[in-house]
């Protein structure tokens, strides 16, 4: 890309013949991808992606096809999976797939994948978080928390197994707290079905 007089830019911009406006538009437009691309670039080769991964939002939809294209491309978890959160939250599903492989496996993304993929409503992650929770260690309080706040935020249930496990003593209070909704919520549905 060739260097772009900024001042030329806005005054076409600001001007009152169509033609400069239009091409001025078409330029900005042009500026405004290239920004993106640079933008997902430096994502992807940094060191400190989360940081980058939270601004990248601030630039729009602009950025789905060089995420996507990244996405493809990457043969590092943290950037697939930190792409994959800022795509859905585009509307973009290409990524889900990966989400739900970190809920499944990932040490240290878990909960923002169980978090991403609730709040895009994606009722296919009530599966891998609950099988998550099943077989986690319970000294592991942030991923249970997350994992218990994506179910919950999806108006899912918990099978009473796994609510057993999470509400038996030796389980640290936090979770035991918060499994009990679970129970509250599962024993209303209950009665509210027995009243039928």
């Amino acid at each position: 890309m060739s260097q772009i007089d900024a001042d030329f830019l806005l005054k076409d911009l600001e001007s009152s013949e169509v033609e400069k406006q239009v091409l001025a538009v078409e330029q900005a437009g042009e500026i405004v991808n290239y920004i993106a691309i640079k933008t997902v670039e430096a994502f992807r080769k940094s060191q400190h992606r989360f940081l980058i991964a939270e601004r990248l939002y601030r630039l729009g939809s602009v950025v789905v096809p060089p995420l996507e294209k990244v996405l493809q491309e990457s043969d590092n978890s943290e950037t697939s999976i930190l792409a994959a959160v800022i795509l859905l939250r585009f509307g973009s599903k290409v990524g889900v797939s990966c989400l739900l492989d970190a809920v499944a496996k990932d040490e240290e993304y878990s909960s923002l994948a169980a978090s991403s993929l609730a709040a895009a409503e994606v009722k296919e992650a009530i599966a891998p978080m609950i099988n998550r929770l099943k077989s986690c260690d319970l000294k592991n309080v942030d991923l249970a928390i997350g994992l218990l706040g994506a179910l919950e935020d999806l108006q899912s249930e918990i099978p009473s197994d796994l609510r057993d496990r999470l509400i038996a003593e030796d389980t640290p209070w936090q979770i035991r707290t918060y499994a009990k909704r679970f129970g509250s919520n599962q024993e209303n549905f209950e009665k509210a079905i027995a009243l039928f």
